[in-house]
């Protein structure tokens, strides 16, 4: 894979990772709603898509977790995401290396 491939995706993937790592610490202030819907959101854009993958992960809290544990679970399942994200960057500049481990098995 190129090298300017691998930069690219770097960067986007990272730039993802880093909204879900904000998403996952931001903290609350005291007038400040703690609704789902309300936690992270760019409406219309260039964002859109952020915007649905953090209205899905606001699905999954609310239809698997209680009503007083939602937020956690959005938080848990948001930091997960990032972690996800930049372990595959992480396995992207290491494809030599995986790919000789799989061979070995």
């Amino acid at each position: 894979m190129s090298v300017w491939i691998l930069i690219a995706l770097s960067g986007l993937l990272g730039g993802v990772a880093i909204q879900y790592i904000y998403v996952a610490i931001k903290p609350m202030k005291d007038g400040e709603k703690q609704e789902l819907g309300e936690v992270f959101s760019y409406g219309e854009g260039p964002f859109l898509i952020l915007a649905l993958l953090f209205a899905f992960l606001a699905w999954c809290s609310e239809k698997f977790f209680p009503k007083r544990c939602q937020l956690a679970a959005f938080r848990l399942i948001s930091l997960l995401m990032a972690v996800s994200l930049i372990a595959l960057i992480f396995l992207m500049w290491n494809l030599d290396i995986v790919a000789d481990f799989l061979k070995s098995l």
